[in-house]
């Protein structure tokens, strides 16, 4: 192995929310000794880290170093406030612009975002809803996926933040073949499996009972399958998800990955069985992110009880796929 190769991985945390528990949580994490073999950068205003650091009467740490460049200042008033703000979703955004850059400069390996508020994000003029969706647009690329991966489950999202109402209208032949192929792209780099099982989520009860509940499956779901097939999937569906999830779950269930049409048709199931531990991963970017299954905690933020877990697997998670992606076609961001 070269000398890069031995060195500490290198993950940049975005603080998130300094208005939530993302503070917390970052701090928590890089002091937890799971982690004691990466190298931890966090991305925020520096001195709202020494604040929370003090509020929460934790020591100093020399395990972690701060990059804090002036678009991520932010009044101190801010920290655990426990509400959404402009200036919070400011600094938030920046935080994430920020350490993407540091990936892009060669300066870390890989992305660990702490929660952020969409309220916030809205007042501070943000245009986009979360994280997927900036990542995105910064990154210039079109055909990202949200996976939330825990216990037993591995949940990739169709469509994520939208309204119930508008669901069936933004479900497309592309998008459902799309979301098949980059969870299966996915699978098979960053996570290691050479010929991944996927199986598809109905969008209607009963997946329609044969048009009785609307058409979406017939019309838009089973071709999209078809056509996930011909580019070389082994994808199964569409299935009531009623019943799916709960054979999906099992051991030696055969599948890989469940495909879910909408936000709350996948994470509700996953966060039944792993909230807290279950980590987020953005699938189709060219660098490595991944994120927590939590919010921002308002109501809890700065009182000393956040867990820590989510975060800390999301950073094992990140470490596991840089390793993946490195043995597969050599080293990413660079």
């Amino acid at each position: 192995m070269g000398k890069r190769a031995k060195e500490a991985l290198r993950i940049a945390f975005s603080l998130g929310d300094p208005a939530g528990i993302g503070p917390e949580v970052v701090l928590g994490a890089v002091r937890d000794r799971r982690l004691s073999g990466l190298s931890c950068i966090i991305v925020g205003d520096e001195a709202l880290v020494r604040e929370a650091t003090k509020r929460l009467g934790l020591e100093r740490s020399e395990r972690a170093r701060v990059v804090s460049p002036d678009s991520v200042r932010c009044e101190k008033g801010v920290l655990f406030s426990g509400k959404a703000t402009e200036a919070g979703g400011r600094a938030a955004a920046a935080a994430v612009r920020e350490a993407v850059s540091l990936i892009e400069r060669g300066e870390a390996d890989a992305l660990v975002t702490a929660p952020l508020n969409k309220e916030a994000l809205g007042l501070a003029g943000e245009p986009f809803p979360g994280h997927t969706e900036l990542l995105s647009s910064l990154l210039r690329v079109s055909r990202t996926r949200m996976m939330l991966a825990g216990g037993p489950l591995r949940v990739v999202l169709a469509t994520t933040h939208l309204a119930l109402r508008d669901v069936a209208g933004a479900i497309t032949r592309e998008g459902v073949r799309d979301t098949i192929l980059v969870a299966r792209e996915a699978l098979v780099q960053d996570f290691g499996i050479e010929e991944p099982r996927i199986g598809v989520c109905a969008l209607n009860p009963h997946a329609s009972d044969g048009g009785r509940f609307g058409d979406e499956e017939e019309r838009i779901v089973s071709p999209a399958i078809e056509d996930a097939r011909r580019a070389g999937a082994s994808v199964t569906g569409p299935h009531p998800a009623d019943t799916f999830f709960a054979k999906a779950a099992r051991k030696r269930s055969g599948i890989d990955a469940v495909v879910a049409l909408y936000h709350d048709q996948g994470l509700i199931p996953l966060k039944v069985v792993s909230f807290g531990v279950a980590v987020n991963v953005t699938l189709g970017l060219p660098i490595v992110r991944t994120s927590p299954d939590h919010g921002t905690a308002y109501d809890i933020a700065g009182k000393g009880v956040a867990e820590v877990e989510s975060l800390v697997n999301a950073a094992l998670v990140a470490r596991e796929i840089v390793l993946a992606r490195r043995q597969a076609r050599g080293p990413i961001g660079r």
